[in-house]
C-alpha cells in the first residue's frame, strides 16, 4: 500500500509498480528490484513514476520535518514565498496533476496549469533546503 497515494484515489494496479499483476515478466521485475531497488516498469512512464515519487515524499517531509519551513525564502515569479510555501505549492501541483483526467477542461484554465507547471520549477529553487 502507498498511503499517499492512495489518499489520492490511485489505485496501486494504476502506478507502475502495480502494472500487469501476473505478467510472466515478474520474475525479470523481482531480480531488478532486488538489483535496482526498483523495476524497468517504473521508466515506462518515468514522468508519472517521478511524479508519485516526488508527491509522496513530500507529504511525508511536510508531515514529519521539525525545520522552521517558514524561516527560508525564495523570489519566485517576482514574489517573496516561504519554503513551506515551496512546499505547499509543490504538493498542490502535482495533487492536481495526478488526479486531473489528461483530458480534464480544468487542465486547460490558466491558474491550473499554471499550478501543474510550477512544481518542478518550485522544486529546483528549494530542494537544497529539503532535508532535516
Amino acid at each position: 500500500m502507498r498511503r499517499y497515494i492512495s489518499e489520492l484515489g490511485i489505485e496501486h494496479e494504476d502506478t507502475p509498480q502495480g502494472y500487469f499483476p501476473g505478467d510472466k515478466r515478474e520474475d525479470k521485475w523481482k531480480s531488478e528490484r532486488e538489483e535496482y531497488g526498483f523495476d524497468s516498469r517504473e521508466t515506462w512512464s518515468l514522468n508519472y513514476s517521478f511524479k508519485l515519487w516526488l508527491y509522496e515524499r513530500l507529504q511525508m517531509y511536510d508531515e514529519i520535518n521539525i525545520v522552521d519551513t517558514s524561516f527560508h525564502k525564495f523570489t519566485y515569479k517576482e514574489e517573496l514565498i516561504t519554503f513551506q510555501e515551496c512546499i505547499d505549492r509543490m504538493i498542490e501541483g502535482l495533487k492536481l496533476d495526478l488526479t486531473l483526467d489528461e483530458y480534464d477542461p480544468e487542465r486547460k484554465l490558466d491558474e491550473c496549469k499554471n499550478k501543474i507547471t510550477d512544481v518542478l520549477p518550485l522544486f529546483c529553487i528549494c530542494c537544497e533546503y529539503l532535508w532535516w
